[in-house]
């Protein structure tokens, strides 16, 4: 009996000291957005892409779907990647988690990243990617150590969809009849 309640005891410490360093780990992240407000500032310009080369999106883009997929590369040691949306309420960027619920990693030794999100509105939606070296936090400088890129990514409707479709198809007709 006493081995079983030493056995769930020991399972209940090691479940809660797992979860506490990743507690430890968002609140850090909080930390920086908080100390760097320029990250969340709208009026912040972009950089250059000299850390992370952002592969898509690939300027501003559109899309039918709300599933999207945000990718890039980089040939540098040790980066982390931040990602946020704009919020009109707040009237700054906010931390915008993708589907795995992460809204910062760090780039793994293949240099690649690919993170799928969910696009929250119908219309345009403000995209930041920050990326920064992960070891200099304590003094991130846009252009030296921090890359700071804005994108707007719009959610089109549906109607707009079959709209180009039928336009489309009006005029395949029509050339149709002229070459008759």
């Amino acid at each position: 009996m006493y081995k079983k309640i030493f056995y769930i005891f020991t399972l209940v410490l090691l479940i809660t000291s797992f979860s506490i360093t990743s507690f430890a780990e968002d609140l850090e992240d909080q930390k920086l957005l908080n100390k760097y407000t320029i990250l969340a500032d709208k009026n912040t310009s972009d950089t250059e892409q000299f850390l992370v080369t952002i592969t898509r999106p690939e300027g501003d883009e559109s899309t039918f779907k709300k599933s999207y997929v945000i990718c890039g590369n980089t040939v540098k040691d040790d980066i982390r990647v931040m990602l946020l949306i704009y919020d009109k309420d707040e009237k700054k960027y906010i931390p915008f988690a993708n589907t795995d619920g992460d809204y910062m990693w760090d780039i793994g030794a293949s240099g690649i990243f690919m993170k799928e999100v969910i696009l929250p509105n119908k219309g345009a939606n403000d995209v930041r990617i920050i990326a920064f070296k992960k070891n200099e936090t304590e003094k991130l400088v846009p252009k030296t150590n921090l890359q700071i890129n804005s994108f707007t990514v719009s959610v089109l409707d549906n109607g707009i969809k079959e709209a180009i479709k039928t336009g489309f198809l009006k005029i395949t007709d029509m050339l149709n009849g002229l070459f008759k």
